[in-house]
């Protein structure tokens, strides 16, 4: 009987709190929204966004809390989501895995500075001459990346978040943004506004996954 109560009462606090957490790591992932009014100097068709959090650039500061503290909320939406899910653990655990990374991200390793506000930060970076956190920077990114795609393939699997079919398009179209944005940083033209649009693709896909559990937390008929 206790054993029963002690479910009910998971069942009503995990899915709020993965629902709380989801939703505010994506309006702390999205302050680089407010990167042309604090930084108007990024170029935004070409500059990326983490330039906003480089360690020599103007509000590089907020940006980087905002990462740091987005990561850490998912994380622990993910640890919560492991814990009372009944499936999806490999899209929970990409979940997790995007958290800390993108933690990592704010936290410890932020790039040093802009290339594309800085020549000689450019310079710098072609010769390997910067610290080691701005290469651990790019690492971070990257585990982030395939962490959240990883998070929406396995939870849309699970039934988990958005609706099977949106899932997978959600995916789907998050992944295709995550490699053309890798095209057009090799190519050197346009990654910034197609790495824009991969970001708000995981905030909203986080908002829509705190809807669903929002929605888990109503009683029966109300």
């Amino acid at each position: 009987m206790l054993a029963d109560s002690d479910a009910r009462v998971a069942a009503r606090w995990e899915p709020r709190v993965i629902a709380g957490c989801c939703v505010c790591a994506a309006v702390l992932y999205s302050l680089w929204l407010l990167g042309p009014w604090i930084n108007p100097d990024l170029d935004a068709l070409n500059g990326y966004v983490s330039e906003f959090a480089a360690r020599d650039q103007p509000g590089s500061r907020l940006f980087r809390i905002g990462d740091g503290l987005a990561g850490l909320l998912a994380a622990a939406a993910a640890v919560a989501g492991i814990r009372c899910s009944g499936g999806g653990v490999v899209g929970w655990s990409g979940l997790l895995v995007f958290g800390v990374a993108t933690g990592l991200d704010g936290a410890l390793t932020p790039m040093t500075c802009a290339s594309f506000v800085d020549s000689g930060c450019a310079v710098r970076e072609l010769v390997g001459a910067l610290p080691a956190t701005h290469t651990l920077h790019e690492m971070t990114s990257s585990v982030a990346a395939l962490g959240v795609l990883v998070a929406m393939g396995g939870l849309a699997r699970a039934g988990i978040g958005p609706p099977a079919r949106w899932g997978w398009a959600w995916c789907s179209v998050t992944g295709l943004a995550t490699v053309v944005t890798l095209v057009a940083l090799w190519m050197g033209t346009g990654a910034g506004v197609t790495q824009r649009a991969q970001l708000s693709l995981v905030a909203t896909w986080l908002i829509a996954l705190a809807v669903d559990h929002a929605q888990r937390t109503r009683p029966a008929g109300g």
